[in-house]
């Protein structure tokens, strides 16, 4: 009888059967509600290495030019990536754009003008660049026109970059806490 209550009831590993008669001291692990999905975790820790790679390059007078064009080089591929792993989302926002709340709508042109601030940023880097395409063989002619097109939209991108994440603060929050608490043994309940 107590062995069709817990399939019935569906208790799952780490629930203790109170009911019935159950032994109480069995206890099997339950099921994290902390458990994300792999892709889940690869969003978040890609999103975290764009923000780290993009504070660093932005800091041009600690890092110089050698770290500063590798690393918009490096942005520019895992930015590819990123949006990548993301237009089946791309494509369904935008397809359901005007029917959706406002405040989708500003997540997405929010998201909008970062990736054409970004993309301009890092087109221009590489136009304007000193160290990493001439080290490759590659020159070209920088001007006025891309040096200042490339530091217009750097300082664009540097204030979308907190915009975007207000505005998707519970995916990032939620998705962090769940993640700390599973680095931490389910005890981290630093984030709240």
């Amino acid at each position: 009888m107590m062995v069709r209550g817990v399939f019935a009831r569906g208790l799952t590993d780490g629930e203790m059967d109170d009911i019935g008669g159950g032994d109480l001291t069995q206890v099997r692990p339950r099921p994290s509600r902390r458990q994300l999905p792999v892709g889940t975790r690869l969003d978040f820790w890609l999103d975290v290495v764009i923000l780290v790679s993009f504070i660093f390059a932005y800091s041009y007078g600690f890092t110089g030019d050698v770290i500063h064009e590798c690393l918009g080089l490096a942005l520019g591929l895992v930015l590819l990536v990123h949006l990548t792993l993301h237009w089946d989302w791309v494509v369904r926002i935008t397809r359901k754009l005007f029917g959706r709340r406002g405040h989708d709508r500003v997540i997405w042109l929010v998201n909008l003008a970062l990736l054409f601030s970004m993309t301009l940023c890092i087109v221009s880097g590489i136009v304007i660049s000193r160290v990493a395409l001439p080290s490759l063989g590659f020159f070209l002619a920088s001007n006025l026109f891309w040096n200042r097109l490339h530091l217009l939209t750097a300082e664009i991108t540097l204030g979308l970059v907190p915009v975007h994440a207000a505005l998707r603060w519970r995916w990032i929050a939620g998705v962090g806490r769940r993640i700390l608490a599973r680095r931490t043994g389910g005890r981290g309940q630093g984030l709240r």
